[in-house]
């Protein structure tokens, strides 16, 4: 069964027969964007890391635990030798500061990890509700995007974003706005 493009009837559209738009899925592929791959709560945890404030605490800590450990020489005539008591609990200040550094990764690797999670799921919630009308068999009937197929006829209203790629048939004062292509406020006359 070959398809052929031309042959559309412009008022009846499609037949919209399930094996004619079975067969138009599996030669021109299915009318989805795939979705970007999640990201792992490690890259998150990674991205978290590489906030300037969080680095110059992660310098601070190692610096102030590795200066908690050197012990300058014993000479007895140095007058700024510590007292022996508060020289064995200077590492925890830089122990502190390095749990502080990780509950605040951990805590915004989650949160952020919860924004995604969400976020997909509240797109996939909308691209799921949204209907497009197009002709088929002669009746316009309302389908999800994710349904068109190549030579279906869509009938676009003022608003409306285009779900796909196509070739424009009929239009009353028609005007296109490329806003979310080139980021300016250009109109043009079709």
């Amino acid at each position: 069964m070959s398809i052929n493009l031309t042959v559309i009837k412009t008022q009846r559209g499609l037949s919209g027969s399930k094996a004619d738009l079975q067969h138009r899925r599996e030669v021109f592929g299915s009318n989805l964007i795939p979705p970007k791959p999640p990201k792992t709560f490690l890259t998150l945890v990674w991205e978290a890391l590489q906030d300037v404030t969080l680095i110059i605490l992660e310098v601070a800590a190692v610096v102030s635990l590795g200066l908690s450990f050197y012990k300058p020489s014993e000479d007895p005539d140095d007058i700024a030798h510590l007292d022996e008591e508060e020289g064995h609990y200077q590492w925890i200040e830089g122990l502190a500061i390095l749990i502080s550094v990780i509950v605040v990764v951990i805590v915004t690797a989650f949160n952020d990890y919860t924004k995604e999670r969400q976020f997909r799921g509240l797109q996939s919630r909308i691209e799921g509700e949204h209907k497009f009308a197009v002709i088929r068999g002669a009746e316009v009937k309302q389908i999800p995007i994710s349904e068109i197929v190549v030579g279906d006829i869509c009938q676009i209203k003022y608003g409306d974003l285009l779900p796909a790629d196509g070739i424009l048939l009929q239009s009353n004062d028609l005007k296109v706005s490329k806003i979310l292509i080139i980021s300016e406020i250009l109109t043009n006359n079709k």
